[in-house]
Order: C-alpha cells, then sequence, then structure tokens
C-alpha cells in the first residue's frame, strides 16, 4: 500500500540519518579514541607531542607506576622529557575493551634507552586505562611493573632482584 511504502520509505530516510549522525559523533566516540591511541602510540619521538597533544583534554590526569601528573602541559613536558632520551619507543596493542567514554588496551611496550641494558631494546606488559569525555582523554592510567621496565635493566640491581625472583619461584 502507499502506506506502507511511504512509512517504509520514511524508516530508510531516518536509518540514513542516523547512520550520519553516528559518523559525525564518532570523532568524539571513545572507539574513535582509541583508534588515535593506538595511531599515535605505535611509534614514538619527539615529533609525536602535537599529536599527543591533540588527544588529551586540558585538566587530564596522568598516572603510571613512578608518577602522578595533573594538567596536559605537565604531562606534554614529561613525554618530552622522556623522549630526548629514549632510542626508540613502540606499542603492540593485543586486546581492546571499549564502552562508551572508557577505554581499557593491554600492550607490549619496546622501549630502548642508552641507560638500560646498553641501548637494547626492553619488552615491557602492560595495559591502560583512559577515560574520555567530548572527544578528548581526561584520566589516563598505566599499569606495568616497573621493576621490569627499569631496576632490572640495571647490572648491579638487576642481578640482586633477579636472585630475589628465583628464590621467591621455588
Amino acid at each position: 500500500s502507499v502506506i506502507q511504502r511511504y512509512l517504509f520509505i520514511k524508516d530508510g530516510i531516518l536509518m540514513k540519518a542516523n547512520r550520519v549522525l553516528r559518523s559525525a559523533s564518532q570523532l568524539s566516540s571513545a572507539e574513535y579514541i582509541a583508534d588515535r591511541v593506538k595511531i599515535a602510540y605505535q611509534s614514538l619521538g619527539s615529533d609525536d607531542i602535537p599529536e599527543l597533544e591533540s588527544l588529551y583534554a586540558e585538566d587530564v590526569h596522568f598516572e603510571d607506576p613512578a608518577r602522578a601528573l595533573q594538567g596536559r602541559r605537565p604531562l606534554m613536558d614529561h613525554f618530552a622529557s622522556l623522549f630526548e632520551n629514549l632510542e626508540s619507543c613502540s606499542f603492540k596493542f593485543h586486546q581492546v575493551l571499549i564502552n562508551e567514554t572508557d577505554i581499557f588496551m593491554s600492550w607490549t611496550m619496546f622501549v630502548a634507552h642508552p641507560k638500560l641494558r646498553n641501548g637494547a631494546t626492553i619488552r615491557v606488559e602492560g595495559c591502560s586505562l583512559f577515560r574520555t569525555r567530548h572527544g578528548r582523554i581526561y584520566y589516563h592510567r598505566d599499569y606495568y611493573d616497573l621493576g621490569e621496565m627499569v631496576y632490572e635493566q640495571l647490572p648491579a640491581i638487576g642481578l640482586f632482584i633477579n636472585k630475589i625472583r628465583q628464590r621467591l619461584g621455588r
């Protein structure tokens, strides 16, 4: 009938309009931000500061096993100081869980620093929790073993920590 056809066409138009609205809103969706994080953190260096800065809200809270920072400027300053001394840093992302505003990512970080293991690449397993609002990250928490990343890589301390781990494993 004409009414059914009209309703079908009307519903078809609404469905298309909804798809367009979803596409436009993807710019602030957690899924879109997760994709941007994966791209930005794939390989890091001092040239990547502007891309990283665009991910974060002005009032971002960042925390990892070594520090806690409040604000985008202190976080970017921290990244800049890290990148000055790094030979390389990249991430391989494994599992990504996303809801409307939160992102959880498990990853492996590959980092080379001249003062750790004579600049050899260190592999560190970890994960991150990101909370988003209005298309930006306002909370970023990294979880990883700081001992695995730093202390075990130092000659004297590393031997001591490895001996303790061996004894605990018996």
